[in-house]
Parts: C-alpha cells; sequence; structure tokens
C-alpha cells in the first residue's frame, strides 16, 4: 500500500502541476464556497486537503480494480465497520427495491463490492471510457452478484433501474452527478451556496417504482479505518421538512458531509458547472454542521 499510494501521490502532483487550469478550477471552487466562512489560512489548507483527497479517491479506485478479491474481502472486514446495515436489511423486507444513494464522497469505490461479498443484491450504475474496462469489470463481478448497469445506454439505463428494483434489487445511484442533473423548474434547494433546481432523476424513480430510499456514505478516517453511514429516507425527511422531496432531503444531506470533511467530496471540479438560478426573495439560511462521523476517532488522512 505505501510504494502504491506514494507513486499515485508523485503522478497526481505532476499531474496537476503540467494540468494547473483544473487546480485553479478545483481551489476556486472551495473559495467559492467557504470565503467568509473559514479564515484565509483555514481555506488554504482546505484547499490542500481536497487536493490529496481527490488523489487518495484515485488510489482506492485502483486497488477496488486491481486487487485479489480475497485480499479485498479480508481488507474490507478489518477496516470497514457497518453498523447501520440492519437499515438497509429493513427497507429490503418491504420487497419494493432498495435505491441507494450516495455522492461522490470518502471510499465510495467499496461501497458496492463490500455489500456484494456480504450478499447484497447490488446494481451499479457505470459509465465506461472504453469496452475493454466494461468485459473487465463485468468479469471481475459477476461471481460476486454485482450486475453492472451501463449508463451509456441511453434509452435502456432507466429501463434497467426500474427492472431492477421490481425485483427487489439494491440500485446503487449518485445524486451529485452534476453534468448529469435535470434539474426541477418548481423545486429550488439552497445547496453548498448556490440556489438551484433540485434534481428530478431520484423523485422519478421513486415515485415510478415506489422503492425505499436511503442514503448511504463511506467515510474515511484513514487507509485503514471507514465507517459505513447509512440514514433512511424517512429519517432525512423528518430531519429536514415532510414538505420536502426525496431528491432534496439526500442532497442536503450530502451537503452536511462535504461541508464537514470537503476532501472528501471529488465534484470540486465540477463545482463551477453547477448552474444557479436567480436570486429569490429570501435565501435559505446555511449552517456548518458538526462533524456527523464518530467524534472519538480522529480524523489522519
Amino acid at each position: 500500500m505505501g510504494f502504491t499510494l506514494f507513486y499515485i501521490m508523485l503522478l497526481g502532483k505532476l499531474y496537476f502541476f503540467v494540468n494547473r487550469k483544473e487546480k485553479h478550477k478545483i481551489e476556486n471552487s472551495v473559495e467559492s464556497v467557504f470565503a467568509g466562512l473559514k479564515s484565509k489560512q483555514e481555506t488554504v489548507s482546505i484547499k490542500k486537503k481536497v487536493m490529496r483527497g481527490i488523489l487518495y479517491h484515485y488510489y482506492e479506485k485502483l486497488f477496488n480494480a486491481y486487487e485479489n478479491i480475497e485480499r479485498l474481502k479480508s481488507f474490507f472486514e478489518a477496516s470497514i465497520e457497518a453498523p447501520c446495515l440492519s437499515i438497509l436489511d429493513s427497507a429490503l423486507e418491504n420487497n419494493r427495491g432498495v435505491l441507494f444513494v450516495t455522492g461522490h464522497y470518502g471510499g465510495i469505490e467499496y461501497i458496492p463490492i463490500f455489500l456484494a461479498l456480504k450478499k447484497y443484491p447490488i446494481s451499479v450504475i457505470a459509465k465506461f471510457k472504453t469496452k475493454e474496462l466494461k468485459h473487465t469489470l463485468y468479469l471481475r463481478t459477476k461471481d460476486l452478484g454485482l450486475k453492472i448497469i451501463d449508463a451509456g445506454e441511453k434509452n435502456g439505463t432507466l429501463q434497467s433501474i426500474i427492472q431492477d428494483l421490481n425485483k427487489n434489487r439494491i440500485v446503487f445511484i449518485e445524486c451529485d452527478e452534476i453534468e448529469a442533473w435535470k434539474p426541477s423548474q418548481k423545486e429550488e434547494i439552497f445547496f453548498l451556496r448556490k440556489i438551484i433546481g433540485v434534481d428530478r432523476t431520484i423523485n422519478f424513480i421513486q415515485r415510478k417504482t415506489g422503492a425505499e430510499v436511503i442514503f448511504g456514505i463511506l467515510h474515511r478516517f484513514d487507509f485503514r479505518r471507514y465507517s459505513l453511514i447509512i440514514e433512511s429516507c424517512q429519517n432525512l425527511l423528518s430531519r429536514y421538512s415532510r414538505s420536502s422531496s426525496v431528491g432534496e432531503a439526500v442532497l442536503k444531506y450530502l451537503e452536511q458531509f462535504i461541508y464537514s470533511s470537503p476532501e472528501e467530496w471529488y465534484q470540486w471540479k465540477n463545482y463551477a458547472e453547477i448552474k444557479a438560478l436567480p436570486a429569490i426573495s429570501v435565501k435559505p439560511k446555511r449552517q456548518i454542521f458538526a462533524p456527523l462521523f464518530k467524534p472519538a476517532l480522529s480524523e489522519t488522512s
């Protein structure tokens, strides 16, 4: 692990040295969110952590993609705590399928295989840059009971999601795919200091199928300690407002984690692409939240 991580960090620094515009775009996004909320020194520190966190993410992607399954299983058993799996179990008992909503945060790459190794029926929506990559992933996951839904199938993706939910499978979907958002013209939300239209995708799927919705992220304490945090949709709606939609509630919950540990979110480069709506008369108040994970464990990554 040590040499591989060092190698990834070195390559990453070289990449961002050459692609300075991309680095500046990420840093400007962080500045936009935290300016006036943090001191200049704190903001500089956050920027450095965010850049390091992006490289950590790529290390986890490679480790997850190429490590031997048995060694990966041993690593998961030793490093991932998952005290909230009973929420997932309860959702499956309703036999309507489960929409497992997450974000580009923490050890996201590990969640599907971690759950598949525990014999949960997982379906993952994925994009492939090459046919070879798609074939490799299919071969790696077919014996785990993990099904891949190709997001490149324009007309078939939604149909595949609905079919798998009807089979009472767990469909893994991200709520912060900024470039794929379909903003509502009626429902607004204050997200990371921008007023935006709530993405209609999750709301549509939930209404269409009646599936249970849960939110989950894998928080990284360090490379040897992760915690799978799961929250039911009912709890999220009661946390905010019963008048909130599912799509709004999961995004607001993700926002809390982003403010708490900005270095674990990997969508900073795309933050500038979030299209803000015209200002409304009274802007929703945003709060800075305390850490949402176990305070007894210190952040060392």
